[in-house]
């Protein structure tokens, strides 16, 4: 059995990474990171924690709790937050494409800022909640 998870993430990459606006901040091709390089370019955002657990009353849907963190050393949390406001407006309320599920809802939780204690690099975290649904529900 699987739970949407893998093709959850890979819809999420492909969706963020289309995105002109975000791409003037986080390049193109974006610098959207599951593994993030020894050499990294500031700034970028990282596929963070993720969990998943049934959703209630709908055969086969789960619920995921998803977190993306931005990275910037900008000189402040400008930046940073300008870049979480972005993905705020493209990911709430959003529909993309996944394989073999269908995305029913994607809702932004919270978002956090933070200077880290190396006190150059300002970090946002952002949590979103998702709900799969299989096109087929297998018996």
């Amino acid at each position: 059995m699987t739970f949407a998870t893998w093709s959850l993430q890979t819809g999420l990459y492909t969706y963020i990474s289309t995105d002109s606006d975000l791409q003037s901040y986080i390049g193109n091709p974006v610098r959207l990171y599951d593994n993030v390089p020894a050499e990294v370019i500031f700034p970028f955002v990282t596929l963070g924690e993720a969990s998943s657990q049934p959703y209630e009353g709908v055969e086969g849907a789960r619920e995921h709790e998803v977190t993306l963190r931005i990275f910037s050393r900008w000189g402040g949390r400008k930046e940073a937050k300008e870049i979480s406001e972005l993905l705020h407006t493209r990911l709430h309320n959003a529909d993309f494409p996944l394989d073999d599920y269908r995305l029913a809802q994607c809702r932004f939780v919270v978002a956090d800022t933070l200077l880290k204690t190396d006190r150059e690099t300002y970090q946002s975290i952002m949590r979103f909640r998702m709900v799969t649904e299989p096109l087929s529900v297998q018996v």
